[in-house]
C-alpha cells in the first residue's frame, strides 16, 4: 500500500514512524524534513499546494493519504481528493471550520450546550475593545482572553489584564494586521483559572474512539512564562483527566458534538482534537482542532498498540463501531529542542549532531533537512525526544537524556515537561 503523509513536522515524523511496521507499505511525505526522509520519499511540495498535492497521489497512485496540518483541510484538500475518488484521511472543508474559524466553533458549542467559556464574536476593533473591557471588569481574576477566530498555528490566543493591554492587541490584530486575515475577527473570551489537557480522538461521525489524554506546553520557557509557541513538548496519559473528568468529557464534549453534527448535517472524517481547561474540576472546551497535536501526537503515538493504519482506514469507510484502542503500559514524554529565536526570527542552516546509540526514547524531526547523511535545521521547532517509562519521572528522564545530546547552535528546551503531571500524582500517592 501507498501512503502518503501531508506535513514537513514532528507530528508527521510521529505518523509514518507508526505506519512504517505496517506489511506491504510504501511511504511519502510531502514535504518532509531530514528525519522523515530515513524512512519515507520525502518530494518538496507545499502542504497549503492543493493541486500540485492531487496530481502527485494520481502520478505515484498514492493508495491512502493522511493530512498532518490544519491548512490544507481548512483549505478542502479532503473535498478535492475524493472529488476524483482517492483514499483521504482528515475532515472535509465544511467540518474542518470547527478550526478554521473560531467563531463558528463557539457557536456550535454554545448551540449544542458543550460546556465552554462565556464569549463574544467582534468584527470590528471598536466591538472588540468594547466587549473586551466589559469583559475585563467583570472578572474576579482580572483577565480577559482575545483570541484570532482565523487560523494561526498556535499563536492567536493573548491573556489580558489591562485596558492598554486589550487596545494594543486589538491594534495588533484588527488594524495592523499581524496574524492577516486570521485577526480580521476576533473572539473575545472570559478568562478561567485552571490547568489545560488535550483531548484526541478519532472520529467517522457516528462513534468517538479516545486516545490518551496529554497535556500540551504551550510557553516558551519555564513555569510557563514567555510567548506562546506551537508546543514546546507534551506527555501522556495526563493525570489531569482523571476518571471523573474522562467521563464528563465523553458525555459533555463528545456525545454532544457527535449529536451536533448528526442535526447540523456535518460529515466528520478524522481526528477531533479538544483542547479543554479544567476549572474547578469542571471542564470546559477551548478549542476544537481538526488534525492531530503536534507535539502531543509524539507523546500518543508511542503507545498505540493497535495498528494505526487500520484505525485511519475504518475511521474513512465509517466502521469504528465496536473497536476498541489498545495502550502500552506507562508513559511517554516528548521535549522539544528549538531554534534560537523561535517563535520569532531564528536562524536556519545550523549543524546537528545526533547521538548513534540510544534506549528508550524516539528522536522526532521536525525543522531539520539532510545533506550528505548530516543533518541541519531548517526550522523554528528543530526536533524532539520522546522519552518512553514505566513512571512518567522515568519518561521524563529517558527523554532529558537523549535531548541533552542532541547537539546544534542556539538549542533551547524547557526543562519542567511533565512536572505538573509528576506533582499531580505525587499529590495523590500514586507512583509518579
Amino acid at each position: 500500500m501507498r501512503i502518503l503523509v501531508i506535513g514537513g513536522g514532528g507530528r508527521e515524523h510521529a505518523i509514518l514512524h507508526s505506519l512504517a511496521p505496517a506489511p506491504k507499505v510504501e511511504l511519502f511525505a510531502c514535504p518532509g524534513n531530514g528525519g522523515i526522509s530515513q524512512i519515507a520519499q520525502c518530494f518538496p511540495i507545499p502542504p497549503d499546494d492543493i493541486n500540485s498535492l492531487l496530481k502527485f497521489a494520481r502520478e505515484k497512485k498514492i493508495d491512502l493519504t493522511i493530512v498532518g496540518p490544519e491548512l490544507p483541510l481548512a483549505l478542502g484538500i479532503v473535498d478535492a481528493f475524493e472529488k476524483e475518488g482517492l483514499l483521504i484521511f482528515g475532515p472535509n472543508k465544511n467540518a474542518a471550520r470547527l478550526e478554521a474559524d473560531k467563531g463558528f466553533a463557539r457557536e456550535f458549542m454554545r448551540r449544542h450546550n458543550i460546556p465552554s467559556p462565556d464569549f463574544f464574536i467582534a468584527q470590528d476593533p471598536e466591538s472588540a475593545i468594547e466587549c473586551a473591557r466589559d469583559f475585563l471588569r467583570k472578572s474576579p481574576y482580572s483577565a480577559c482572553l482575545i483570541k484570532a477566530s482565523g487560523l494561526a498555528f498556535g499563536k492567536g490566543a493573548f491573556v489580558l489584564k489591562s485596558f492598554n493591554e486589550i487596545e494594543k492587541t486589538v491594534d495588533d490584530l484588527m488594524r495592523k494586521k499581524v496574524l492577516g486575515p486570521a485577526g480580521e475577527k476576533l473572539v473575545i473570551e472570559e478568562y478561567l483559572p485552571g490547568e489545560e489537557a488535550s483531548l484526541i480522538a478519532f472520529t467517522d461521525s457516528e462513534t468517538i474512539l479516545s486516545c490518551l489524554p496529554s497535556q500540551d506546553h504551550k510557553r516558551l520557557y519555564d513555569n510557563d512564562e514567555g510567548p506562546n509557541t506551537g508546543g514546546m513538548g507534551a506527555y501522556a496519559p495526563a493525570p489531569l483527566v482523571n476518571e471523573e473528568i474522562r467521563k464528563r468529557t465523553d458525555e459533555e464534549v463528545f456525545l454532544r458534538f457527535l449529536k451536533g453534527l448528526k442535526e447540523e448535517g456535518i460529515i466528520y472524517k478524522g481526528i477531533i482534537y479538544a483542547g479543554i481547561i479544567v476549572s474547578n474540576n469542571q471542564p470546559y472546551v477551548l478549542e476544537f482542532n481538526c488534525r492531530f497535536g503536534d507535539p502531543e501526537t509524539q507523546a500518543i503515538l508511542p503507545l498505540l498498540r493497535r495498528d494505526l493504519l487500520e484505525i485511519c482506514l475504518r475511521t474513512i469507510e465509517g466502521s469504528l463501531k465496536g473497536v476498541k484502542l489498545a495502550w502500552e503500559e506507562g508513559y511517554a514524554l516528548n521535549v522539544v529542542l528549538a531554534a534560537k529565536g523561535y517563535p520569532g526570527n531564528y536562524e536556519k542552516g545550523k549543524m546537528i549532531k545526533i547521538p548513534e546509540e540510544y534506549e528508550n526514547a524516539i528522536i522526532f524531526h521536525a525543522g531539520t533537512e539532510r545533506r550528505d547523511n548530516q543533518f541541519f535545521t531548517a526550522g523554528g521547532r528543530v526536533i524532539s525526544v520522546t522519552g518512553l517509562g514505566k513512571t512518567l519521572a522515568e519518561a521524563k528522564k529517558n527523554a532529558y537524556k537523549v535531548a541533552d545530546k542532541i547537539e546544534f547552535e542556539g538549542k533551547h528546551l524547557r526543562r519542567d515537561i511533565g512536572d505538573k503531571g509528576i506533582k499531580r500524582l505525587n499529590e495523590a500517592g500514586k507512583m509518579a
